[in-house]
């Protein structure tokens, strides 16, 4: 998928309209300035299927939220790239990688759906292969 990078804005209709091509099985809204859609997330063909929940607004970054399955850590171990709300930690905030200039359905989306295979092999190993910096999530500091 290619990231369009525009100068403007899309309003939350127009990520909502957006996200609503991109995954038409998908449900959500725009209510009171706060877009909120949800998703089934297959990444891979070996992949579970996920249920994810988006949250935006044009003032906050973005937030996303695995719904079922459950997230499980591995043994003891927190699960990596989450923030103590239970959000992904998708991209580095300050970074310039997300803006609001960019759809959620060609940026957000699919980082979600890589974080949901380094979750998978994450747990299977017990490695985190996805590299980034996280010690706002309760794990080590990685550089990518």
């Amino acid at each position: 998928m290619v990231t369009t990078k525009r100068t403007k804005t899309p309003n939350l209709s127009e990520q909502f309209l957006v996200l609503k091509r991109a995954f038409p099985e998908s449900t959500g809204r725009v209510h009171r300035n706060q877009l909120r859609w949800k998703a089934m997330l297959q990444p891979s063909a070996l992949s579970d299927s996920y249920m994810v929940r988006l949250e935006y607004s044009l003032e906050k970054s973005p937030k996303v939220f695995v719904d079922s399955p459950e997230l499980l850590r591995r043994n003891e171990e927190r699960i990596p790239h989450r923030y103590p709300d239970g959000s992904l930690c998708l991209y580095l905030p300050g970074a310039q990688e997300w803006g609001t200039s960019l759809y959620l359905a060609e940026t957000v989306v699919p980082w979600t759906a890589e974080w949901l295979i380094h979750y998978e092999l994450w747990h299977a190993t017990g490695e985190w292969h996805g590299g980034g910096v996280h010690p706002c999530c309760g794990g080590k500091s990685e550089q990518r």
